[in-house]
């Protein structure tokens, strides 16, 4: 890989930025509210430069394999299920966060589902389940926006108001965080949660 002006700047940026937090043996909040900062910025960069590069290779072999790869989604028996290889955000962290990781996350997830495009007519329902490396964390802090405003971008659904969607969340321990969406007809969802029979849909299979 030849790497680019732009690139090779990012680059020394994140090992500069790495290199003085391993040098400050005392760090303040907002020292590290900086360098999370710097370093969301960073990544993105750094993976909007491979995605570019990867563009304009010739030979597949030749692509570099990044996170944004990992992204899937398929469609089976009326259910829309997307495989997110990491974390939503944290409403806490937006300040640092929200501008690059909601980009990439709705960007990419708005890539992969492009392909099912007007899928759904009728109001969807989103079954999110978060997966972290956290023991007890509060499922009601991640930022799912990103899931929402990527829908609409792909045009799987028209818009996301009261009409169009409704969703509900879990969150879920484990060894490799990830993120996982199940999409489908609220028809199928919504009046059985009503009627107290939601078991009787055993809809949302593990990837």
């Amino acid at each position: 890989m030849i790497i680019s002006e732009n690139l090779q700047k990012n680059l020394l940026n994140l090992q500069q930025n790495i290199d003085l937090m391993i040098r400050n043996n005392s760090l303040t909040d907002l020292q590290i509210e900086s360098f999370l900062m710097n370093f969301e910025r960073t990544r993105y960069n750094i993976l909007a430069e491979i995605k570019l590069y990867n563009q304009n290779v010739e030979f597949e072999y030749e692509k570099i394999k990044t996170i944004d790869n990992e992204y899937k989604a398929n469609f089976n028996n009326g259910i829309l299920k997307i495989y997110v290889p990491e974390v939503l955000p944290s409403y806490k962290s937006l300040k640092n966060q929200k501008t690059h990781t909601h980009k990439r996350i709705l960007l990419n997830v708005a890539e992969c589902t492009k392909k099912f495009s007007n899928l759904f007519e009728n109001e969807i329902f989103i079954y999110i389940k978060i997966f972290d490396k956290i023991v007890g964390w509060d499922v009601d802090n991640k930022y799912i926006k990103p899931i929402a405003d990527a829908l609409v971008l792909s045009k799987v659904v028209e818009d996301d108001n009261a009409t169009k969607m409704s969703y509900c969340v879990k969150g879920e321990f484990s060894e490799i965080p990830h993120t996982e969406i199940y999409v489908c007809d609220s028809k199928k969802i919504i009046p059985n949660l009503e009627k107290n029979s939601f078991k009787k849909y055993q809809i949302f299979d593990s990837f």
